[in-house]
């Protein structure tokens, strides 16, 4: 039998995924009777994303946050379901029964159809009662064993509350590729039948939910970068109304490296959210504008971290912990999947690359949205002479011996190129007497000095990951910290692209004050925030 699958990019439903896994799903189940077990089919697709992030759209900003009402389409990898584990509480969230497949696969060609056998002992005394039901795909063994009792055993009620910690901060089992963690998009809630006897074969399973489709999300987001500029090499610009033009002819910066600093260690299985300070929350509620999603460590961000034993325990890549960092040569990223390849060759996935997963973080009220606690991304670069250098300038830049100078944001070169330049410049003039005459340190006098490492003028530029924004930009405004503005929520796809440079980087890699302090004074990041959701599948069968 021959099987050809037309992929076609767009959101929807999982549609035959399995079907392409599992060359003999078409073939004829054998008649299944279990004295030990019911069934109970349901139909599963990803969430189409709909109501479940936060506005981020900001046109008064002119783009700093951009964002349409897209959806990325994951790649199969990123989207496979091979196993899964059914939970059903009752009203207060414990665990009544729970059934494991170990082998998902779709009854039908055209849905994701699943039928899973739950022990007959735990629902039996359950009929006609209103359950919760929870959907973990790809589930941990810790998972697993909710559903694996002894028939004597009873099952565990504590599920709602469990947390998956990462194991290995680049390869780990939360994105393992082709078992990616995944569980509900939202609560659903059903009736039990009020009877089990017509439910007790593979081939007349009770049909949990109706006609309804439980949606489920990843658990953990990505990040994408696009190469704007050549070889990541940008000039100094005057500001994003005069992107071409710069004060510093010949000179340019080359992004050479990313870092991504504070990521979650750990996550709920079960996304929650609620109202802020840590109120009515919500187990698989949606995200609004107006609500915060909650992770493991919220109850500690109320405090900004003060009373936290060690920031290490919570996060990787502490951001005042340097060496903590794992760099990624940007140029490497090109090597990497471009969306394009399965998401479609639009605006939304032309020449962006995958980078890296990362797990949820965020603030649970505005006064804890600070650079401590929030996941940004550091960028290092060079300073470096372009194609119309002048050559001293550029000599010196080569040879990476001496230090250079910068003052209102323009590059002098070595501290004699400084003195000569000021002859001609009377605010040049009075720093560098400043210095020189009247003792002022460089700081004093506005002076940055860059001290080659390793013949290298590095540098570095700050950028913090935006979620949701209501369009206020000035910090002085009491509505500008709205809910979630930094943050990273599961299941969604941050797209960045680093469009402009309107200044030289920090000297070393001190954080800023805050996450809120105005980025554009030093360059310009677009971020393109997308639903992540599936590739649907037309399927044709030809014997």
């Amino acid at each position: 039998m021959k099987r050809f699958c037309d992929y076609l990019w767009s959101s929807g439903l999982l549609l035959g995924l399995c079907a392409c896994q599992h060359p003999d799903v078409s073939a004829p189940r054998e008649e299944a009777k279990d004295a030990e077990s019911v069934f109970v089919e349901l139909s599963v697709a990803f969430t189409d994303g709909s109501g479940t992030r936060s506005a981020t759209d900001t046109p008064d900003d002119e783009g700093y946050v951009t964002s349409d009402d897209g959806t990325e389409p994951g790649k199969a990898s990123e989207t496979a379901i091979s196993e899964l584990l059914l939970v059903l509480a009752d009203a207060e969230n414990r665990n009544i029964a729970a059934g494991l497949l170990e082998e998902a696969r779709s009854e039908s060609e055209t849905e994701s159809r699943y039928v899973v056998a739950v022990p007959f002992r735990f629902v039996k005394d359950h009929t006609g009662e209103a359950v919760s039901v929870y959907l973990f795909c790809n589930p941990t063994d810790e998972m697993k064993s909710l559903a694996k009792n002894t028939p004597e055993g009873a099952l565990p009620t504590e599920f709602i509350d469990k947390i998956y910690t990462l194991a290995d901060p680049v390869d780990d089992r939360a994105w393992r590729e082709g078992a990616f963690l995944m569980s509900n998009a939202r609560k659903f809630v059903t009736t039990l039948p009020e009877k089990w006897s017509d439910y007790r074969s593979l081939s007349s399973p009770f049909p949990l939910l109706g006609d309804r489709t439980l949606e489920v999300e990843r658990s953990v987001a990505r990040f994408d970068y696009k190469t704007v500029k050549t070889d990541n090499r940008y000039p100094v610009s005057i500001d994003r109304d005069r992107i071409d033009q710069t004060e510093n002819p010949g000179i340019e910066i080359q992004l050479t490296q990313a870092a991504v600093v504070n990521v979650n260690r750990s996550f709920y299985y079960l996304r929650r959210v609620g109202d802020e300070h840590l109120t009515n929350i919500e187990i698989c509620g949606t995200e609004t504008s107006e609500n915060y999603v909650l992770d493991p460590f919220a109850a500690d961000k109320v405090n900004g971290a003060a009373g936290w034993t060690s920031k290490a325990e919570h996060y990787l890549y502490n951001l005042e912990a340097p060496d903590s960092w794992e760099w990624t040569q940007l140029s490497s990223l090109a090597q990497t999947e471009e969306d394009s390849e399965w998401g479609g060759n639009t605006e939304e996935t032309k020449g962006y690359h995958i980078w890296r997963y990362v797990t949820e973080n965020a603030a649970p009220d505005r006064a804890s949205q600070v650079e401590s606690i929030s996941t940004g991304i550091v960028f290092k670069g060079r300073i470096v002479p372009g194609a119309d250098c002048e050559a001293e300038m550029a000599e010196l830049l080569r040879a990476g011996e001496e230090p250079v100078y910068v003052y209102g944001n323009r590059l002098y070169g070595s501290w004699s190129m400084v003195e000569r330049a000021a002859a001609t410049n009377e605010d040049l003039r009075v720093a560098w007497e400043a210095v020189e005459k009247n003792g002022a340190s460089l700081e004093e006098a506005h002076f940055t000095r860059y001290t080659p490492v390793n013949g290298e003028y590095v540098n570095y530029y700050f950028y913090w990951t935006v979620h949701n924004d209501n369009g206020v930009t000035d910090p002085e405004d009491p509505d500008y910290l709205s809910p979630m503005k930094f943050a990273v929520v599961r299941n969604n796809v941050y797209k960045l692209a680093v469009e402009a440079l309107f200044g030289f980087g920090a000297t070393d890699p001190e954080p800023p004050d805050k996450p809120e302090e105005d980025p554009d004074t030093y360059m310009l990041v677009t971020v393109k925030i997308l639903p992540w959701v599936e590739r649907s599948f037309e399927i044709t069968i030809e014997e």
